[in-house]
Protein backbone atom coordinates (compact mmCIF):
# COMPACT_ATOMS: atom_id res chain seq x y z
CA UNK A 1 0.00 0.00 0.00
CA UNK A 2 2.82 2.59 0.75
CA UNK A 3 4.16 1.79 -2.37
CA UNK A 4 1.11 1.97 -4.16
CA UNK A 5 0.65 5.65 -2.88
CA UNK A 6 3.85 6.57 -3.60
CA UNK A 7 3.56 5.54 -6.88
CA UNK A 8 0.06 7.52 -7.19
CA UNK A 9 1.33 10.29 -5.32
CA UNK A 10 4.13 10.65 -8.36
CA UNK A 11 1.60 10.23 -11.38
CA UNK A 12 -0.15 13.21 -10.05
CA UNK A 13 2.84 15.38 -9.53
CA UNK A 14 3.71 14.39 -12.69
CA UNK A 15 0.44 15.40 -14.55
CA UNK A 16 0.49 18.55 -12.43
CA UNK A 17 4.26 19.42 -14.01
CA UNK A 18 2.54 18.76 -17.37
CA UNK A 19 0.02 20.42 -16.93
CA UNK A 20 1.34 23.41 -15.92
CA UNK A 21 4.03 23.07 -18.30
CA UNK A 22 1.56 23.36 -21.25
CA UNK A 23 -0.22 26.77 -19.81
CA UNK A 24 3.10 27.94 -19.15
CA UNK A 25 3.14 31.85 -20.52
CA UNK A 26 5.25 34.01 -20.94
CA UNK A 27 5.52 37.47 -18.97
CA UNK A 28 6.35 39.35 -22.11
CA UNK A 29 6.58 38.85 -25.98
CA UNK A 30 9.25 40.79 -27.76
CA UNK A 31 9.20 41.89 -31.44
CA UNK A 32 11.47 43.61 -33.60
CA UNK A 33 11.78 44.43 -36.97
CA UNK A 34 13.76 47.22 -39.47
CA UNK A 35 12.45 50.43 -39.17
CA UNK A 36 11.33 51.53 -42.30
CA UNK A 37 9.72 54.88 -41.65
CA UNK A 38 10.83 58.52 -43.58
CA UNK A 39 9.58 60.30 -40.53
CA UNK A 40 10.22 60.01 -36.24
CA UNK A 41 7.53 57.02 -35.98
CA UNK A 42 8.64 53.39 -36.52
CA UNK A 43 7.02 51.75 -39.32
CA UNK A 44 7.23 48.25 -40.79
CA UNK A 45 4.84 47.31 -43.48
CA UNK A 46 2.92 44.20 -44.40
CA UNK A 47 0.93 41.80 -41.61
CA UNK A 48 3.40 43.01 -38.66
CA UNK A 49 3.27 46.27 -39.57
CA UNK A 50 -0.33 45.96 -39.20
CA UNK A 51 -0.65 44.48 -36.34
CA UNK A 52 1.49 47.20 -34.49
CA UNK A 53 -0.47 50.26 -36.31
CA UNK A 54 -3.98 48.47 -34.64
CA UNK A 55 -2.34 47.53 -31.60
CA UNK A 56 -3.71 44.43 -32.30
CA UNK A 57 -1.26 41.70 -30.42
CA UNK A 58 -1.78 44.08 -27.27
CA UNK A 59 -5.39 42.65 -27.16
CA UNK A 60 -5.12 39.24 -28.20
CA UNK A 61 -2.91 38.58 -25.38
CA UNK A 62 -4.30 41.18 -22.86
CA UNK A 63 -6.81 38.34 -21.24
CA UNK A 64 -3.58 35.99 -20.57
CA UNK A 65 -1.55 39.29 -18.82
CA UNK A 66 1.18 38.99 -21.67
CA UNK A 67 2.77 42.20 -22.26
CA UNK A 68 3.95 43.13 -26.21
CA UNK A 69 7.18 45.56 -26.45
CA UNK A 70 8.08 46.40 -30.08
CA UNK A 71 11.49 47.22 -31.05
CA UNK A 72 12.35 48.90 -34.46
CA UNK A 73 15.98 49.56 -35.58
CA UNK A 74 17.18 52.23 -37.77
CA UNK A 75 20.25 49.49 -38.60
CA UNK A 76 17.80 47.44 -40.68
CA UNK A 77 18.32 43.41 -40.80
CA UNK A 78 22.27 43.09 -38.96
CA UNK A 79 20.57 45.35 -35.49
CA UNK A 80 17.94 42.73 -35.11
CA UNK A 81 19.94 39.79 -35.91
CA UNK A 82 22.10 41.40 -33.09
CA UNK A 83 19.41 41.53 -30.77
CA UNK A 84 18.23 37.88 -31.54
CA UNK A 85 21.65 37.16 -30.81
CA UNK A 86 21.44 38.67 -27.14
CA UNK A 87 17.66 37.63 -26.78
CA UNK A 88 16.25 40.77 -26.93
CA UNK A 89 13.62 39.80 -29.24
CA UNK A 90 11.50 37.07 -29.54
CA UNK A 91 10.31 37.33 -32.98
CA UNK A 92 11.28 39.43 -35.34
CA UNK A 93 9.75 40.07 -39.46
CA UNK A 94 13.32 40.20 -41.73
CA UNK A 95 14.04 40.29 -45.03
CA UNK A 96 15.26 37.00 -47.01
CA UNK A 97 19.22 37.57 -46.54
CA UNK A 98 18.93 39.13 -43.03
CA UNK A 99 17.03 36.24 -42.00
CA UNK A 100 19.50 34.30 -43.81
CA UNK A 101 22.37 35.69 -42.13
CA UNK A 102 21.13 34.94 -38.85
CA UNK A 103 20.48 31.92 -39.39
CA UNK A 104 23.72 31.11 -40.88
CA UNK A 105 25.41 33.39 -38.28
CA UNK A 106 24.12 30.85 -35.95
CA UNK A 107 21.21 32.19 -34.77
CA UNK A 108 19.00 29.30 -33.54
CA UNK A 109 15.47 30.06 -34.77
CA UNK A 110 12.23 29.14 -37.08
CA UNK A 111 10.86 30.73 -40.20
CA UNK A 112 7.32 30.37 -39.16
CA UNK A 113 5.25 32.55 -41.88
CA UNK A 114 6.27 34.31 -44.99
CA UNK A 115 5.37 37.63 -47.23
CA UNK A 116 6.39 37.39 -50.85
CA UNK A 117 6.66 39.65 -53.96
CA UNK A 118 8.09 42.84 -52.30
CA UNK A 119 9.31 45.12 -55.49
CA UNK A 120 13.00 46.95 -55.76
CA UNK A 121 13.97 49.68 -58.05
CA UNK A 122 16.91 51.33 -60.08
CA UNK A 123 17.13 55.21 -59.28
CA UNK A 124 19.86 56.95 -61.49
CA UNK A 125 21.40 60.32 -62.39
CA UNK A 126 20.33 61.75 -65.81
CA UNK A 127 23.62 62.12 -66.20
CA UNK A 128 24.84 58.51 -66.06
CA UNK A 129 23.63 57.32 -69.19
CA UNK A 130 22.04 54.08 -67.70
CA UNK A 131 19.24 52.98 -69.34
CA UNK A 132 18.75 49.23 -68.53
CA UNK A 133 20.53 46.78 -66.21
CA UNK A 134 22.99 46.40 -68.96
CA UNK A 135 24.65 49.69 -68.48
CA UNK A 136 25.39 49.57 -64.92
CA UNK A 137 28.55 47.90 -66.12
CA UNK A 138 31.79 50.44 -64.62
CA UNK A 139 28.79 52.25 -62.69
CA UNK A 140 28.89 53.79 -59.13
CA UNK A 141 25.82 52.04 -57.56
CA UNK A 142 24.47 52.36 -54.08
CA UNK A 143 23.23 49.03 -52.20
CA UNK A 144 22.60 48.68 -48.13
CA UNK A 145 25.03 45.28 -47.84
CA UNK A 146 23.89 42.92 -45.64
CA UNK A 147 20.13 43.50 -46.28
CA UNK A 148 17.22 42.03 -49.00
CA UNK A 149 18.20 44.62 -51.44
CA UNK A 150 21.48 43.39 -52.12
CA UNK A 151 19.96 39.59 -52.85
CA UNK A 152 17.70 41.58 -55.57
CA UNK A 153 20.47 43.35 -57.12
CA UNK A 154 22.77 40.17 -57.47
CA UNK A 155 19.51 38.43 -59.01
CA UNK A 156 19.03 41.54 -61.13
CA UNK A 157 22.78 41.95 -62.17
CA UNK A 158 22.68 37.88 -63.04
CA UNK A 159 19.76 38.57 -65.25
CA UNK A 160 21.81 40.28 -67.76
CA UNK A 161 25.01 38.45 -67.14
CA UNK A 162 26.35 40.77 -64.81
CA UNK A 163 27.77 40.58 -61.36
CA UNK A 164 28.65 42.95 -58.20
CA UNK A 165 32.27 42.76 -59.65
CA UNK A 166 31.22 44.31 -63.03
CA UNK A 167 30.23 47.59 -60.81
CA UNK A 168 31.30 50.17 -58.32
CA UNK A 169 29.31 48.90 -55.46
CA UNK A 170 29.35 51.20 -52.35
CA UNK A 171 27.68 50.03 -49.34
CA UNK A 172 25.30 52.97 -47.73
CA UNK A 173 21.78 52.80 -46.06
CA UNK A 174 18.40 53.82 -47.70
CA UNK A 175 18.40 57.32 -46.51
CA UNK A 176 22.42 58.26 -47.32
CA UNK A 177 21.62 56.56 -50.77
CA UNK A 178 19.13 58.62 -51.77
CA UNK A 179 21.31 61.75 -50.55
CA UNK A 180 24.21 60.68 -52.65
CA UNK A 181 21.99 60.48 -55.66
CA UNK A 182 21.13 63.94 -55.43
CA UNK A 183 24.22 65.10 -55.02
CA UNK A 184 25.61 63.26 -57.91
CA UNK A 185 28.13 61.30 -55.77
CA UNK A 186 27.06 58.08 -57.34
CA UNK A 187 25.43 57.32 -60.47
CA UNK A 188 22.15 55.13 -59.40
CA UNK A 189 21.01 52.85 -56.30
CA UNK A 190 19.08 49.96 -55.60
CA UNK A 191 16.21 49.66 -53.27
CA UNK A 192 12.53 49.72 -52.42
CA UNK A 193 9.99 52.07 -52.93
CA UNK A 194 11.34 54.73 -51.27
CA UNK A 195 13.79 56.01 -54.25
CA UNK A 196 10.18 56.53 -56.34
CA UNK A 197 10.23 59.71 -54.32
CA UNK A 198 13.36 61.26 -56.11
CA UNK A 199 11.97 60.96 -59.09
CA UNK A 200 10.96 64.89 -58.07
CA UNK A 201 14.51 65.88 -57.42
CA UNK A 202 15.31 64.33 -61.31
CA UNK A 203 16.01 61.30 -60.63
CA UNK A 204 15.30 58.78 -63.40
CA UNK A 205 13.55 55.09 -62.52
CA UNK A 206 14.45 53.33 -65.64
CA UNK A 207 13.89 49.69 -64.16
CA UNK A 208 12.25 47.77 -61.43
CA UNK A 209 11.91 44.06 -60.57
CA UNK A 210 8.40 44.54 -61.92
CA UNK A 211 9.63 43.84 -65.44
CA UNK A 212 11.51 40.57 -64.25
CA UNK A 213 10.26 37.17 -62.96
CA UNK A 214 8.46 36.96 -59.51
CA UNK A 215 12.04 35.31 -58.17
CA UNK A 216 13.76 38.29 -58.59
CA UNK A 217 11.63 40.25 -55.80
CA UNK A 218 12.10 40.14 -52.58
CA UNK A 219 10.70 37.71 -49.81
CA UNK A 220 10.13 38.33 -46.27
CA UNK A 221 9.74 36.15 -43.40
CA UNK A 222 8.46 36.27 -39.40
CA UNK A 223 11.09 34.22 -37.69
CA UNK A 224 11.16 33.43 -34.09
CA UNK A 225 13.82 32.34 -31.58
CA UNK A 226 13.15 28.35 -31.28
CA UNK A 227 13.95 28.33 -27.50
CA UNK A 228 10.69 30.35 -27.21
CA UNK A 229 8.79 28.58 -30.01
CA UNK A 230 9.48 25.11 -28.02
CA UNK A 231 8.68 26.55 -24.57
CA UNK A 232 5.55 28.61 -26.12
CA UNK A 233 3.63 27.26 -28.65
CA UNK A 234 0.26 28.35 -27.50
CA UNK A 235 1.16 32.14 -27.40
CA UNK A 236 3.42 31.32 -30.98
CA UNK A 237 0.41 30.10 -32.50
CA UNK A 238 -1.63 32.78 -31.60
CA UNK A 239 0.60 35.62 -32.33
CA UNK A 240 0.55 33.64 -35.93
CA UNK A 241 -3.41 33.05 -36.36
CA UNK A 242 -3.38 37.73 -36.20
CA UNK A 243 -0.65 37.68 -38.31
CA UNK A 244 -2.55 35.03 -40.37
CA UNK A 245 -5.53 37.03 -40.88
CA UNK A 246 -3.76 40.42 -41.16
CA UNK A 247 -2.45 38.29 -44.37
CA UNK A 248 -6.55 37.29 -45.23
CA UNK A 249 -7.17 41.25 -44.76
CA UNK A 250 -4.43 42.74 -46.61
CA UNK A 251 -5.20 40.53 -49.98
CA UNK A 252 -9.03 42.11 -50.21
CA UNK A 253 -9.05 44.70 -52.43
CA UNK A 254 -11.28 46.55 -50.86
CA UNK A 255 -9.66 47.28 -48.25
CA UNK A 256 -6.36 48.32 -50.48
CA UNK A 257 -6.92 51.91 -50.14
CA UNK A 258 -7.37 51.51 -46.28
CA UNK A 259 -4.32 50.08 -46.08
CA UNK A 260 -2.26 52.51 -47.61
CA UNK A 261 -3.51 55.25 -45.88
CA UNK A 262 -2.74 53.64 -42.71
CA UNK A 263 0.98 53.06 -43.93
CA UNK A 264 1.45 56.55 -45.48
CA UNK A 265 -0.13 57.84 -42.59
CA UNK A 266 2.30 55.99 -40.27
CA UNK A 267 5.64 55.84 -42.66
CA UNK A 268 5.41 59.64 -44.04
CA UNK A 269 5.68 57.77 -47.37
CA UNK A 270 3.48 59.18 -49.45
CA UNK A 271 0.46 57.43 -50.35
CA UNK A 272 1.43 57.44 -54.22
CA UNK A 273 4.47 55.67 -53.75
CA UNK A 274 2.41 52.66 -51.97
CA UNK A 275 0.04 53.23 -54.79
CA UNK A 276 2.59 52.97 -57.85
CA UNK A 277 4.91 50.30 -55.55
CA UNK A 278 1.49 47.85 -55.27
CA UNK A 279 -0.04 48.64 -58.92
CA UNK A 280 -0.73 45.61 -61.28
CA UNK A 281 -0.16 43.53 -58.14
CA UNK A 282 -1.55 39.76 -57.49
CA UNK A 283 -3.23 40.40 -53.91
CA UNK A 284 -3.34 36.85 -53.17
CA UNK A 285 -0.01 35.80 -54.46
CA UNK A 286 1.54 39.06 -52.41
CA UNK A 287 -0.18 38.53 -48.99
CA UNK A 288 0.10 34.79 -48.90
CA UNK A 289 1.92 33.45 -45.10
CA UNK A 290 2.09 29.55 -46.46
CA UNK A 291 5.59 28.22 -46.63
CA UNK A 292 4.70 26.96 -49.97
CA UNK A 293 7.26 25.59 -52.87
CA UNK A 294 7.59 29.20 -54.28
CA UNK A 295 8.55 30.37 -50.76
CA UNK A 296 11.04 27.60 -50.01
CA UNK A 297 12.27 27.96 -53.78
CA UNK A 298 12.98 31.38 -53.74
CA UNK A 299 14.72 31.33 -49.62
CA UNK A 300 16.66 28.27 -50.87
CA UNK A 301 17.83 29.78 -53.94
CA UNK A 302 18.73 32.70 -52.05
CA UNK A 303 20.62 30.84 -49.56
CA UNK A 304 22.76 29.28 -52.21
CA UNK A 305 23.22 32.51 -53.31
CA UNK A 306 24.69 34.29 -50.07
CA UNK A 307 27.06 31.66 -50.18
CA UNK A 308 28.60 32.08 -53.42
CA UNK A 309 28.85 35.89 -52.87
CA UNK A 310 30.52 35.09 -49.57
CA UNK A 311 28.03 36.65 -47.70
CA UNK A 312 27.24 33.60 -45.45
CA UNK A 313 29.97 31.14 -44.39
CA UNK A 314 28.09 28.01 -44.55
CA UNK A 315 24.91 27.28 -46.28
CA UNK A 316 21.69 25.18 -45.20
CA UNK A 317 18.32 23.48 -46.43
CA UNK A 318 15.18 25.38 -45.44
CA UNK A 319 13.64 22.19 -44.25
CA UNK A 320 15.53 22.32 -41.54
CA UNK A 321 14.75 25.49 -40.81
CA UNK A 322 11.01 26.37 -42.42
CA UNK A 323 8.20 25.28 -39.45
CA UNK A 324 5.01 25.42 -40.94
CA UNK A 325 3.07 24.04 -38.31
CA UNK A 326 1.72 27.44 -37.00
CA UNK A 327 0.76 28.93 -40.27
CA UNK A 328 -0.90 25.70 -41.66
CA UNK A 329 -3.07 25.05 -37.82
CA UNK A 330 -4.29 29.18 -38.91
CA UNK A 331 -5.00 29.12 -42.43
CA UNK A 332 -7.15 25.88 -41.45
CA UNK A 333 -8.76 26.70 -38.62
CA UNK A 334 -9.54 30.53 -40.04
CA UNK A 335 -11.13 28.51 -42.90
CA UNK A 336 -8.47 30.16 -45.31
CA UNK A 337 -7.78 27.33 -47.46
CA UNK A 338 -9.30 28.40 -50.41
CA UNK A 339 -7.15 32.05 -50.01
CA UNK A 340 -3.88 30.60 -50.92
CA UNK A 341 -3.03 27.84 -53.10
CA UNK A 342 0.20 26.24 -53.08
CA UNK A 343 1.93 28.47 -55.49
CA UNK A 344 4.77 26.38 -57.71
CA UNK A 345 8.87 27.34 -57.27
CA UNK A 346 8.10 30.26 -59.81
CA UNK A 347 4.94 31.36 -58.03
CA UNK A 348 2.18 30.59 -60.45
CA UNK A 349 -1.21 28.70 -59.40
CA UNK A 350 -0.72 25.15 -60.40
Amino acid sequence: MKYLVGALCAILLSVTTLVGVAAEQPAVIRIGAPDLSAGPKPFFAGPLGLAYLRGQLEKAFAADGIKIEWHFFKGAGPAVNEALANEQLDFAGLGDLAAIIGRASGLDTRLLAGGRGSNSFLAVTPESGIHQLADLHGKRVAVFRGTADQLAFARALESVGLSERDVRVVSLDWNAARAALAARQIDATWGGMGLLAARSQGIEVPVSTKQMPLLATTQVGLIGRAAFIERYPAATQKLVDEYVKNAAWISDPAHQSEYIRLMAERSAIPAALFESEMADTNLNFRSSPRLDPFLRNSFQDSIDRAASLRLIRRTFKVDDWFDPRFVDAAVQHLGLQQRWPDYTADGYVP
